[in-house]
């Protein structure tokens, strides 16, 4: 699993147990719509910037740690 796929899948499941959408998320302020659709379809072969995955958390209401404590982040892939 690459950096984008393992943060996409945490990030749909924080969502989930929130009750929110995509869309939602996109519209919360320091969240561009664009990361977020380039989130959800893998489109960074890069993985996603820290600044972009900081302003996430924040419009989440939870900080960076909170967000990487998950088993998804043990064993990602790198690029080579």
């Amino acid at each position: 699993m690459t950096i984008t796929e393992a943060v996409a899948y945490r990030l749909g499941g924080i969502l989930k147990e929130r009750g929110m959408k995509k869309k939602t998320l996109g519209k919360l302020p320091g969240v561009k719509a664009q990361s977020i659709s380039n989130i959800f379809r893998s489109k960074s072969v890069a993985g996603i910037s820290m600044t972009t995955l900081y302003r996430i958390c924040r419009a989440l209401d939870i900080t960076m740690s909170e967000f990487l404590n998950d088993p998804v982040f043990d064993n990602i892939e790198l690029p080579e």
